[in-house]
């Protein structure tokens, strides 16, 4: 009995383990055609890894195509665009003389400012001192005056008196254009000497009648005693170097976008008056500033028009921030070109038909910052695009 019982235990072991065995066998055979489908997946993949990939570039291209409200914003930009560039070309339309808008503008902020100066009119004005009451009573400055006393001693000849003078220079004449108005002097470049290449600068005094009117050139002076009076003055006469200050500043303001215009900073230096005038014609302060201003002004345009757009992504529609991103770059580059180009290919037919002023009016500002939008945002989509590509294949192998 012992001896059956033992024989029917043997046999339900023998049955477990044969069960044990199918399971595991079956297990393994589940396993290794998850493998073979898993392989044949990857041979698929691989085959048609091309495919894949213009599926991906495909999706990429349809996540950052641009739609309704992105195209309001591109229209936006463009004409926003445009205004920067037509209000910079209004600005600074060159205006004679005496004449110009924005002289006229100056001008009268200049005697509202200098109106807070309380000046005592019973002061005189002497050699290598213009009293407070002159500096703000009169219009003028005294490096602009032209005419001689006596003689003409030929400060001006070959060329106009805005490059001869340092006071008409944008940043010399923060320094001897400020002297010249508290000491009622004029200081001139003397074309026959030089030291070290540069030129050497002379001083003469300017005379005005009993009532500050019809300046003159006068004898020649010291031009260390005209910088040193004026800095005397820094101690008991502030208001006076104030008052002088402003009055340079707003004078090189009403002289910049005239005909003639302002020289670039120092070239008088060096160069001959006409050389100095040849260069200004084609490029003076007024342009450098025209087209620094024009390129910021771009630049804070692309800053708020991307920040706008930036505060439409929404998360939940599955695009990616990056890949959102790459339409903002789009919209901002487009309206650069867009704008620029239009500006540029308008004045070049203006030059092809003989108007070579029409170059003062190219954006020259926005062009620079459109070509470097070009460069970076191109290197920007590019290398989005990269990633995403590659990010998607990688998820296409392990069957995501």
């Amino acid at each position: 009995m012992d001896n059956y019982k033992k024989i029917l235990d043997k046999i339900e072991n023998r049955d477990k383990n044969i069960s044990a065995l199918a399971s595991e066998t079956e297990k393994l055979k589940d396993n290794i055609n998850n493998q073979v489908s898993e392989a044949q997946r990857l041979k698929n993949t691989a085959n048609n890894s091309h495919k894949t990939v213009i599926e991906i570039n495909r999706e990429f291209e349809e996540q950052t195509t641009l739609h309704g409200v992105d195209y309001a914003f591109l229209f936006l930009a463009i004409a926003v665009q445009c205004l920067r560039i037509y209000g910079i070309n209004k600005l600074t339309t060159l205006e004679a003389a005496g004449k110009g808008k924005i002289e006229k503008y100056l001008h009268e902020m200049q005697e509202k400012e200098l109106e807070n100066f309380t000046a005592n009119y019973t002061e005189s004005s002497y050699e290598y001192h213009a009293c407070l009451a002159q500096i703000i009573s009169t219009r003028g400055v005294p490096y602009d005056t032209t005419r001689y006393e006596n003689e003409n001693i030929g400060l001006f000849k070959g060329a106009n008196h805005r490059f001869s003078t340092l006071g008409h220079d944008p940043l010399l004449g923060l320094i001897f254009g400020t002297a010249n108005i508290l000491t009622n002097t004029i200081t001139c470049y003397d074309e026959n000497i030089k030291i070290l290449g540069f030129k050497v600068p002379i001083t003469n005094h300017v005379v005005y009648d009993t009532f500050w009117q019809n300046p003159v050139v006068g004898d020649y002076g010291s031009t260390t005693s005209a910088l040193m009076s004026a800095t005397e003055r820094v101690h008991d006469d502030k208001k006076s170097i104030v008052a002088a200050v402003i009055k340079q500043v707003i004078h090189i303001g009403t002289d910049m976008f005239t005909p003639c215009g302002i020289n670039l900073p120092f070239v008088d230096c060096v160069l001959s008056k006409q050389k100095v005038e040849e260069i200004t014609k084609y490029l003076s302060t007024g342009d450098i500033i025209k087209i620094s201003s024009s390129a910021l002004l771009a630049m804070f345009f692309n800053f708020i028009i991307g920040c706008l757009h930036g505060l439409l992504y929404d998360g939940s529609k599955g695009v990616q921030r990056k890949v959102y991103a790459v339409k903002t770059r789009k919209i901002i580059m487009l309206s650069n070109v867009i704008a620029t180009s239009s500006n540029v290919l308008k004045n070049s037919f203006e030059v092809y038909n003989g108007n070579v002023k029409a170059l003062k009016d190219v954006d020259w500002g926005g062009l620079v910052v459109t070509l470097n939008r070009l460069i970076k945002d191109s290197q920007f989509i590019n290398d989005v695009k990269y990633e995403f590509v590659v990010n998607e294949f990688i998820k296409k192998i392990y069957g995501d």
